[in-house]
């Protein structure tokens, strides 16, 4: 008997204490800021997993070796040669924006006036334009004026192939762990499959045991 007349002053408190806890947990989510960081001080925000500046290191490396090699420096001037973005495989374990690291590579290519970047066909690692196909739809389309429509055999084919892998290995240190990723990348010779170039970038972090990277 004595234990039903305390249940209703049990349950009251127990109502008391979820009502304070919820209005702890909203008064902080609302006292929460969210701030922009300068992309030249995100460094001090570095995780153990791949970020921003990881890919913009990368990319640096890898293209300023593809420009000092002799395969570059023999290329005709007057010439540019037409790239293409193959597959660039993701081998770790986390998600991993393949084509900021090829974009950026090729971008730089492309300002050394050596090079011409299609959007017809691309692999993983590019993006090709959807609408070079769309446009082409149209040449039986009789709402579309055909002398404005592309011609047959106007596409220009790739003559090179950029390809690659990302990879992540992570090895236990005492209560550390060593966490590589090789970021790995080849240009192909599309007519013969020659490799022209190639090099592998290698990213090092030390992080606790705890930090999970994916």
């Amino acid at each position: 008997m004595q234990s039903l007349l305390k249940a209703p002053y049990i349950l009251r408190n127990i109502h008391i204490m979820i009502v304070a806890i919820l209005s702890v947990y909203f008064a902080g989510c609302a006292n929460e800021k969210v701030q922009y960081v300068d992309i030249r001080d995100s460094n001090k925000y570095t995780s153990a997993g791949l970020d921003y500046h990881d890919i913009e290191a990368a990319a640096h490396k890898s293209v300023q070796s593809l420009l000092r090699s002799q395969y570059i420096l023999s290329l005709d001037p007057t010439r540019k040669k037409v790239l293409a973005i193959s597959d660039v495989i993701n081998d770790t374990m986390q998600q991993v924006n393949v084509q900021s690291l090829t974009m950026n590579i090729t971008r730089t290519m492309r300002n050394s006036g050596k090079f011409q970047l299609t959007g017809a066909i691309a692999g993983s690692g590019g993006m090709s334009d959807n609408m070079i196909k769309h446009a082409r739809n149209l040449r039986e389309n009789e709402e579309f004026n055909q002398y404005t429509t592309a011609e047959k055999g106007a596409l220009i084919a790739p003559e090179l192939s950029l390809s690659g892998k990302i990879v992540q290995k992570n090895t236990r240190v005492g209560k550390q762990q060593r966490i590589d990723y090789s970021f790995i990348l080849q240009l192909v010779d599309i007519k013969t499959g020659i490799v022209q170039w190639d090099e592998e970038t290698n990213i090092i972090k030390v992080a606790s045991n705890k930090k999970v990277t994916w």
